[in-house]
């Protein structure tokens, strides 16, 4: 197919192939990633990708990288990015103030695989040991986890569906714990007793599972829905699949050979099969997307309480500072400790002693921003960012980011 799509560029593109003659070096692209699954993630799965089309693209290189959601606005606004790809809610609202040209969209069904139909959902979920759990209505004054009041997988897609069944996420709910990036953050805060329920995008308990992070019988799915042809647990309705957009720094030949390219992609190239996904279509409609965004923006502004979005990251301190607390009640009562997933420590007991440096790090991880990020708003360089971090893991003992931060809820009220 990549002879082919040579072949298309030759003989219909041609004159689009003068943007590059005469030119000695190759134009460096990069493409920005929202990262929901973690950087490292994003990179192993998406740089071949772009390392093929370099291939068959003359005089364009690419390099992927993984944001936040935060991330990605503050990209943009530094012209730090020349492409973006990421989910149709998340470039809806960006389209509002960036200049973005949707290329392709991301086809998901591959053999073998569970059937999407290219499309995308949310799951809401409990602990199928929490008796108190069963349906969306037992949620009401709960704590609820998410990854952000902005991310569409990861909120605003299951909030669609609470306000659907008469819960207003920011008025009937106790708290909210916005966690960030990555998604099993949400996952581990439910199976460790920190939020009574949560919410991430589809296949992501499924990934979970065949991680052995958790274990099917572990997880109740709320309001679990079958769609003919959706294959994944699913809570709520379905919106497109991810979208590759270009920003107003691509000239549009550029843009065209790379649509071309990757248009024709099948599922057997190498690049598509190690990255779990089945090759590229054309971009669908966003108007069931728009929908579910005005709703959800309809009852986020008729809320009398004060918006989340406003302090997710106290909202998630107040999460991990309750299951400290239980968990010091606990042993100064001698009652059981309540039952954790295999694979997963318990909460640290013992006060833990962080320079100022290691306390502004560890404040700046509890808001969900990338290495990065924190390396920028500090002022420091990436590499001093992952001294730090790595010295917290250690003194924490924690294996991944929502581990640590889980462990460190006391040192970071202190």
């Amino acid at each position: 197919m990549i002879a082919l799509a040579l072949f298309v560029l030759l003989v219909l593109g041609g004159p689009a192939l003068a943007f590059e003659e005469g030119s000695e070096e190759s134009a460096f692209r990069k493409v920005g990633v929202l990262a929901h699954r973690g950087d490292n993630a994003a990179l192993e799965r998406w740089q071949p990708t772009f390392d093929a089309v370099a291939n068959v693209v003359p005089g364009v290189r690419f390099s992927v990288v993984p944001l936040s959601l935060q991330g990605v606005r503050t990209a943009l606004s530094n012209g730090e990015i020349d492409y973006l790809f990421t989910n149709p809610g998340h470039l809806y609202r960006l389209v509002e103030h960036f200049r973005l040209s949707p290329m392709v969209a991301l086809r998901t069904d591959r053999a073998g695989s569970p059937r999407t139909g290219n499309r995308f959902g949310a799951v809401i979920f409990a602990r199928s040991d929490n008796s108190q759990i069963r349906t969306l209505a037992d949620i009401k004054g709960r704590k609820f986890a998410a990854v952000a009041p902005d991310a569409f997988g990861g909120f605003e897609v299951a909030a669609a569906t609470l306000i659907g069944n008469g819960i207003n996420p920011w008025r009937d709910l106790d708290a909210i714990a916005f966690l960030g990036f990555p998604q099993f953050n949400v996952i581990e805060a439910v199976m460790n007793g920190a939020a009574d329920a949560g919410t991430v995008r589809t296949g992501m308990l499924e990934n979970a599972v065949a991680a052995g992070r958790i274990r099917p019988r572990d997880v109740h799915v709320l309001n679990a829905s079958r769609v003919p042809g959706f294959d994944l647990a699913l809570s709520t309705e379905l919106a497109p699949e991810w979208v590759l957009s270009a920003t107003s720094m691509v000239p549009e030949p550029e843009r065209r050979q790379v649509a071309i390219t990757l248009l024709g992609l099948e599922e057997e190239d190498p690049a598509v099969a190690g990255a779990g996904y089945g090759g590229w279509t054309t971009v669908a409609s966003d108007a069931a997307v728009r929908r579910l965004i005005g709703t959800v923006d309809m009852a986020r502004k008729s809320a009398p309480r004060l918006d989340p979005a406003a302090f997710w990251p106290v909202g998630a301190l107040a999460f991990v500072l309750s299951v400290a607390a239980l968990a010091y009640l606990r042993r100064r009562s001698g009652l059981p400790r309540p039952a954790i997933l295999d694979g997963v420590p318990p909460a640290m007991p013992e006060p833990v002693h962080l320079t100022s440096r290691e306390r502004e790090i560890l404040a700046l991880v509890g808001t969900g921003k990338t290495t990065k990020e924190i390396a920028r708003d500090l002022g420091i360089s990436p590499k001093t960012v992952e001294f730090h971090r790595s010295h917290l893991m250690r003194k924490f003992d924690a294996h991944n980011m929502a581990e640590l931060v889980l462990k460190a809820g006391g040192t970071l009220a202190a």
